[in-house]
């Protein structure tokens, strides 16, 4: 049942869209408002510092001319999210033993031959 009300939600969202971007001299197909869309970025960006923590961060490209029009008419902001940088912290785990301990192996007392 949720499924249907997601679909219907998203019917809601797009007809609104589309209607107010015809009351705003758009009458562009929704295909091609996708495509409008699908030409802002994000990009992500990982490396190592010299302390081995992971950094990440995130950062948004500027939309184009068309892509930003659609924005001011639905009031949205140009970029989602400003930068962002997150560290994420390397779990210290127990170092295991290559080799069990084999100590009794190593005593003058075993002999192979």
């Amino acid at each position: 049942m949720a499924h249907l009300h997601l679909g219907i939600l998203a019917y809601w969202i797009g007809n609104t869209v589309r209607y107010q971007l015809k009351q705003n001299g758009i009458k562009s197909r929704w295909v091609e408002i996708g495509r409008i869309g699908n030409t802002q970025k994000v990009i992500t960006t990982s490396g190592k510092n010299t302390y081995d923590k992971i950094i990440t961060t995130r950062k948004c490209t500027v939309p184009n001319k068309n892509l930003k029009e659609i924005y001011d008419i639905l009031q949205i902001k140009l970029k989602p999210f400003t930068k962002r940088k997150s560290v994420v912290h390397k779990l210290e785990l127990k170092k295991k033993h290559k080799y069990p301990n084999y100590s009794y192996l190593q005593s003058d007392s075993f002999n192979l031959g």
